[in-house]
């Protein structure tokens, strides 16, 4: 059962990130109900938990941040209407106090659906996996989808501004979650395996990066039924989940790379039984490789 919720759970979400990355032409997914550019409206304002940034500044920083990205430029209504709607959750901040902020939308069938969390430029220099996430948002926008959805674009903002993997403290945010073999495994695997390279060092404890404890107050708070997260440079679908047939997708094949001390894959899937899907785009044209869903 698990893994039949996985497949369709993901194929929803390859439909969006279609819609999202190719336009003008519409496609027909599952969730699609698209109205007019005029029916979009605000419709949630967003919980500024720091006193220091007014809702206002929020709603600039979500704009200027998610128009920078590479690639096409966003159309300015829709993605005005989505920053509109960002939420922040209590102290969700970077070490150089970023917002991590996140777009919620609702499902149209609370009884059915399902809670599908999304993550972005969790390595700040990937960032065409944060452009993939912006669509997304744009799209989820105009649907009236049949799952409920958060997005969280811009999981590391310093990295995004220095343009470095790792965060402003030096730490690979994808190797400080509190997994269970943290204590015992993260570091030495850092040091063996991965030969203490500085790009991958998981840090000085589990959770010790104020980007990472962000993301474990969404899990909470969420609640998620499966996770995507989007990454470059590999081509592939790498998936943390139950043993199952992967779908045949020439564009980007369906693979199980394995987790690691430390890994989102290894927290959520390995420790808590959350399915994660990540999608490697691969360089530049990884957009276009997932155009190639629909053909």
């Amino acid at each position: 059962m698990m893994a039949k919720i996985c497949i369709k759970i993901f194929i929803a979400a390859l439909g969006l990130v279609v819609l999202g990355c190719k336009s003008p032409l519409p496609i027909q997914t599952v969730d699609r109900e698209e109205p007019s550019l005029e029916k979009i409206e605000t419709k949630v304002e967003p919980k500024i938990s720091n006193p220091h940034h007014s809702k206002d500044q929020i709603i600039s920083y979500c704009q200027k941040e998610l128009s920078e990205l590479p690639g096409q430029k966003p159309d300015a209504e829709v993605l005005r209407a989505v920053c509109n709607q960002v939420e922040l959750l209590p102290n969700c901040y970077s070490s150089q106090s970023r917002p991590i902020f996140h777009f919620d939308r609702l499902s149209r069938d609370k009884t059915a659906e399902k809670r599908i969390l999304t993550l972005a430029l969790i390595h700040g220099d990937e960032a065409p996996s944060g452009t993939v996430a912006r669509s997304w948002m744009e799209r989820l926008e105009r649907l009236d989808p049949r799952n409920r959805w958060r997005v969280l674009p811009i999981v590391n903002p310093d990295g995004l501004k220095n343009k470095t993997r790792v965060n402003v403290n030096g730490v690979d945010l994808n190797r400080n979650f509190p997994t269970e073999d943290w204590t015992n495994s993260a570091l030495k695997h850092w040091r063996v395996e991965k030969k203490a390279d500085p790009r991958k060092y998981p840090g000085s404890g589990p959770a010790s990066e104020p980007e990472t404890q962000c993301l474990i107050k969404h899990f909470k708070d969420f609640n998620p039924d499966f996770i995507i997260s989007i990454h470059t440079p590999y081509g592939v679908l790498d998936f943390d989940g139950p043993r199952m047939s992967f779908p045949k997708f020439r564009p980007l094949p369906w693979i199980s790379l394995g987790n690691y001390p430390g890994s989102l894959g290894r927290y959520m899937w390995v420790d808590q039984e959350i399915p994660v899907l990540t999608i490697e785009l691969k360089g530049s044209s990884g957009i276009q490789q997932l155009e190639q869903f629909d053909r």
